[in-house]
This record gives structure tokens, C-alpha cells and sequence, in this order.
């Protein structure tokens, strides 16, 4: 059966209006392989993302709290595992899409070429860009560099003084991130690209590290 593109940017459009729990960055690697994978019959690409992240900062200053002031947050020791499902539709070089991270939906919008591309996606409150340069060493491998600045959303723990702070996964916490990374995507000979990504970003708001490694898969 036949995806009605249309039809599900619509939906993922209307989705922004449920409020989303965490959005972090999405794959560069993976949106610039959609733009590689399009041909004359298909023009939409179905992707899956697999992200472990960690997070650690070395500082002595105090963790932040929350509007009430009775949640403490950390990220000495954060570790976050995000599933993405996107969903890109070109035309020509521009590109339209939206998919979930987890139950979170988002939207994206970006530009595409063989050797440079430019994404931004968001949700209702959180967003991010990110720009993308890449070389073909053959025809079926594709090696890039991207850099991007994402206000994203995150589940972290909390306690109080006197224990746990009583949620069961966790409190939203916002914060402004920047950084880089690499990666890289394989054609195979069965219509699927898979592909391996690496990140590292500075979290403003926290003064934290964040590393994140994704794996890929895409197909038409």
C-alpha cells in the first residue's frame, strides 16, 4: 500500500500540539542519507535512530532547581537512551518531515545537496539546527562533518532533601547545547542505508559534556 506523504506531514504537524516530554538533536547522518536515498519513484524516506548519550560535568557548583525550588537536578552521571522515527518527503533539494522521539512528535524542515545539506527541526518547546558538509570515498559510503545548536528537552532525575522527589520518570529539564560530531552511511544492495554517528555538545545551562552515539537505519 502506497504512503500518502501528505497525509502524515499533516498529522505530524497536528501532533505539535500535544506537548512532548524531551526532545534532544536529531541525526544529521540520517537526513543528509535521506536526500541520497530519493529516486524518481520515491520520495520519501522512513528512518530509525538509536541514541545512547551520557553526560557529566567535573564543576562544584550547586545543581539547579526547578520554578518551585523543591526539585535538585544533577548531570554528574546522566544517561539517556532516545528511539527516533523520522520521516523526510523531498522536493527537489528541500525537505519537509516530522516523525517521534519516543512519544515526543517533532517536525523538520532542511535543505539538501551531495555535499552539504542544512536541517532545523522543533517541537512546541524545544528546537535546533544543524548544518552538514560530506564526501562520497565510494559510491555506496558517505563520510561527513556536521555542527548544530539545539535548545533541547530532557527527563533527568530529581531529589529533595529528604529523598525523592516522588515523579516516576523523571523531571523536564531545558537547556541550550552546541557542538559537533561525525558519521557515517552505508548503501547496501537491499534498498536499506545504515550508517554509525557521533556527537559531543557543551551544555550551557548545566556547564555539562554530552557525548551521543547513534546508529542509523533508513529505507525507501
Amino acid at each position: 500500500m502506497k504512503i500518502n506523504s501528505f497525509k502524515i506531514l499533516l498529522w505530524a504537524f497536528a501532533l505539535l500540539l500535544l506537548a512532548g516530554c524531551s526532545m534532544r538533536p536529531l541525526s544529521a547522518g540520517a537526513f543528509m542519507e535521506a536526500y541520497q536515498s530519493v529516486n524518481d519513484s520515491s520520495k520519501t524516506v522512513l528512518g530509525l535512530s538509536v541514541t545512547g548519550m551520557r553526560a557529566f560535568t567535573s564543576n562544584s557548583e550547586e545543581p539547579k532547581m526547578d520554578s518551585i525550588g523543591n526539585h535538585v537536578y544533577g548531570v554528574k552521571d546522566e544517561s539517556v537512551i532516545d528511539i527516533s522515527v523520522p520521516i523526510y518527503h523531498f522536493i527537489d533539494h528541500f525537505a519537509i518531515g516530522g516523525g517521534f522521539q519516543y512519544f515526543t512528535p517533532f517536525v523538520s524542515l532542511g535543505v539538501a545537496f551531495d555535499h552539504f545539506g542544512v536541517m532545523g527541526w522543533g517541537t512546541v518547546a524545544a528546537g535546533g539546527i544543524s548544518a552538514m558538509e560530506q564526501i562520497s570515498p565510494t559510491e555506496k559510503l558517505h563520510v561527513g562533518l556536521f555542527q548544530f545548536a539545539s535548545r533541547s528537552k530532557s527527563l533527568v532525575g530529581c531529589k529533595e532533601d529528604n529523598g525523592d522527589c516522588g515523579e516516576f520518570f523523571g523531571v523536564a529539564i531545558d537547556y541550550f547545547e552546541f557542538g559537533g560530531g561525525t558519521y557515517l552511511m552505508y548503501k547496501t544492495g537491499f534498498k536499506w542505508h545504515l550508517g554509525a554517528e557521533f556527537r559531543y555538545s557543551y551544555d550551557i545551562d548545566y556547564k555539562a559534556n554530552r557525548f551521543a552515539f547513534t546508529l542509523n537505519l533508513l529505507g525507501l
